[in-house]
């Protein structure tokens, strides 16, 4: 667990913003090639083709740019999970919670170094706030989905469905946990017991 970093204003200018790109889009790079303890203030800088001392213009510190690569990550999973799901045609809840999962697994394979940076247990006070907000969210848009589509009373109580996201998150993590890669065969078993958890809201017997 890492310190919270001082929030960091926006910066309003185009070449600023551009400058924060770049920092953002080299300490990504670094995080998928090599992991995110090679992370460090003077590898983004160099990758980046930033002066050492004007990277601290934008951000505190090491910890300030991992959050908001962090941040960055999460917005584009959700941007790809909300273009999806409009395109799916749900038939059970265990199809609704298989395809996001495997959303979820293909954006981390593209990006381990996001893996990394939540799977592997690193987290601020920003980051964990930003994830938690992002699982609310979550939730609540699979559980309109699954009232549209008819497959859970409409009455579901919404932390229901942030349980089960919770539990995919989890399940997430133990299958990256003493793993370098991604350990298929755990995700496999956890589906049972995240997908009963589903069939028991679908049956109106969530407790």
């Amino acid at each position: 667990m890492t310190t919270a970093s001082i929030p960091r204003r926006a910066p309003v200018q185009a070449r600023s913003r551009q400058t924060v790109a770049r920092i953002l889009d080299a300490a990504a790079a670094i995080a998928d090639e090599q992991g995110v303890d090679a992370v460090t203030t003077r590898a983004i800088a160099d990758r980046a083709g930033v002066a050492y001392p004007s990277l601290y213009r934008f951000f505190a510190d090491r910890d300030a740019i991992l959050d908001e690569l962090m941040e960055r990550h999460c917005a584009e999973i959700d941007a790809r999970c909300v273009a999806a799901e409009q395109t799916w045609e749900i038939a059970s809840i265990a199809e609704l919670l298989n395809n996001e999962l495997d959303l979820h697994v293909d954006y981390y394979r593209k990006h381990p170094g996001a893996a990394g940076l939540w799977m592997g247990g690193r987290g601020s006070a920003t980051v964990i706030k930003h994830v938690h907000a992002r699982m609310h969210t979550l939730a609540g848009r699979l559980h309109d989905i699954l009232v549209a589509a008819g497959l859970i009373p409409t009455e579901t109580d919404r932390r229901a469905i942030l349980v089960a996201v919770e539990m995919a998150d989890r399940l997430l993590e133990l299958s990256y946990r003493d793993n370098d890669d991604f350990d298929q065969a755990i995700l496999d078993i956890g589906k049972f017991a995240l997908i009963a958890f589903g069939e028991a809201m679908a049956s109106g017997l969530q407790a």
